[in-house]
């Protein structure tokens, strides 16, 4: 049992009465949940501007520490466990796959077919794509690189030594969503941008992206 030292009311030392903190002994805050949620509702709008502030101060360090931590083979394995399990639930897979479904199909047609661009501004080198999932593609590209799997090898280096903030996605010209004409105009953007002499990271023009 612990006094909580705000409102003075003992309760159980566990995870459901306080919040964990192992700086501290023996490996809770001194205040109770209750104590601590109404300390956040009074003092809400100074604590989100300062972990604001906090976070863009710190964001490239947080941005590392983060696609390190998501990289670990351990952490990986968890939230596929994790996964797994929440999904063999009794009425979850059905239920998921309908919902995961119909989102995925609402996002995708808002979406614009296109041509685009990654550009790392560190050092101007480009990596030229075609989607018909508009900015969904470089969030997906982004969830590979952060996780450090993406298949361009060139690519996932220069994310790792420069950091997210390097890179830049936009859109070069939109299309009708169409397969093959998006591909075609893949390949002739990548041969003008050969010819012009820029860097690119596409290791084939026939890679599909």
């Amino acid at each position: 049992m612990k006094t909580c030292t705000k409102c003075g009311i003992e309760k159980p030392l566990d995870a459901e009465h306080y919040h964990r903190d192992s700086s501290r002994s023996p490996g809770f805050v001194p205040y109770c949940k209750v104590c601590m949620a109404e300390k956040y509702q009074n003092n809400k709008e100074r604590i989100l501007k300062q972990q604001a502030e906090k976070y863009q101060n710190n964001k490239e360090r947080i941005l590392k520490q983060q696609a390190e931590y998501r990289s670990r083979p351990e952490v990986k394995e968890r939230k596929a466990e994790y996964r797994a399990e929440y999904c063999s639930r009794p009425g979850n897979q059905e239920a998921n796959r309908l919902r995961c479904a119909k989102r995925n199909k609402e996002a995708k047609s808002n979406q614009p077919a296109c041509v685009y661009q990654i550009v790392n501004t560190a050092t101007n080198k480009i990596y030229i794509g075609q989607t018909t999932q508009g900015e969904l593609r470089w969030k997906a590209h982004l969830s590979r690189l952060r996780g450090n799997c993406h298949r361009n090898p060139k690519l996932q280096a220069d994310f790792n030594k420069f950091g997210e903030d390097a890179f830049e996605w936009s859109i070069i010209k939109e299309y009708p969503k169409d397969k093959k004409l998006l591909e075609s105009k893949e390949r002739q953007l990548i041969k003008q941008y050969e010819k012009e002499g820029k860097q690119l990271y596409n290791i084939l023009i026939t890679e599909n992206k």
